[in-house]
Parts: C-alpha cells; sequence; structure tokens
C-alpha cells in the first residue's frame, strides 16, 4: 500500500535522462553513495521519518541521477525499521538531519498497516500443512 511517505513523485524525462546514466546501479549501491553523502538523514540502524519530498531536495543538488535517488529511497524507505520509525507526532529530517516537519496520522496508520500486512504475509510463509496419509497412486492395479 502506497503512502505519501514512500512517493517520489518524478517526471518521464527526468527518469529516461537518469535511466542512462545509472541503469546498471543496484539498489544498495545507490543507498550506499546517498548514505556516504548524507549521513545524517539515512541512517539505517536508527533511521528517521524523512521529510516529504526530501526526493527534491536531492534532485537540486545535482549531484546525483534521478534513477540513483530514486533507487536509494525506495530501498531506504521501504524497509521496516524505517516503517517502524513512522509514528504520529515524530520529527521528519531534511538532508542534514534538522527537523523538516512532522508525521501526520494517516502516513502512521500506513506504515502500520504495511508492516501487519508483511507479518501477515511471513506467517503465512511459515504455516505447515499437516497431511493425515498419503496414498501413493500408480497406473497398475493394486
Amino acid at each position: 500500500m502506497p503512502n505519501a511517505d514512500t512517493q517520489c513523485s518524478l517526471s518521464s524525462s527526468d527518469e529516461q535522462s537518469s535511466t542512462e546514466n545509472s541503469h546498471e546501479l543496484s539498489s544498495s549501491e545507490a543507498l550506499r553513495l546517498i548514505r556516504e553523502r548524507w549521513p545524517e538523514a539515512f541512517r539505517v540502524a536508527s533511521p528517521r521519518p524523512l521529510k516529504v519530498g526530501i526526493h527534491n531536495e536531492m534532485k537540486q543538488t545535482g549531484e546525483f541521477p534521478v534513477s540513483t535517488i530514486k533507487k536509494a529511497l525506495k530501498l531506504f524507505t521501504q524497509q521496516d525499521r524505517y516503517l517502524s520509525s513512522i509514528k504520529e507526532g515524530r520529527n521528519r529530517i531534511d538532508l542534514n538531519g534538522k527537523p523538516a516537519g512532522k508525521v501526520k496520522l494517516k502516513e502512521a496508520v500506513n506504515a502500520e498497516i504495511l508492516l501487519y500486512q508483511r507479518h501477515l504475509a511471513r506467517q503465512k510463509k511459515h504455516e505447515r500443512v499437516f497431511v493425515g496419509q498419503l496414498k501413493r497412486v500408480t497406473g497398475q492395479p493394486g
């Protein structure tokens, strides 16, 4: 379920030009580069909610292609730790780690829903099915 916190609205012309420059860059490599540049904003071990529209601020620096920014933000903001940090009233931060707005109730609820859906999917994946008795089926009469 997408939410305002994890969406990036990028124009198709921005995407096309930046895709040519960094299409071979993996998401984890993109995030590594972004983390090196803005360590206060992109702390993986203890993430804090990012400012809404932070991708525009990153784009304006001209330091990274839009596709690199998009890959890094998607990987960072979809981590369970990041989603767990999205709590109503908590400060959002800018690229320098300074307060830049607050998390709204709707954003916090959306993050909780996504985390819950992931939890259910993991539970279902690990469910065991018990079959009382298996019968071998052959083409020959018993």
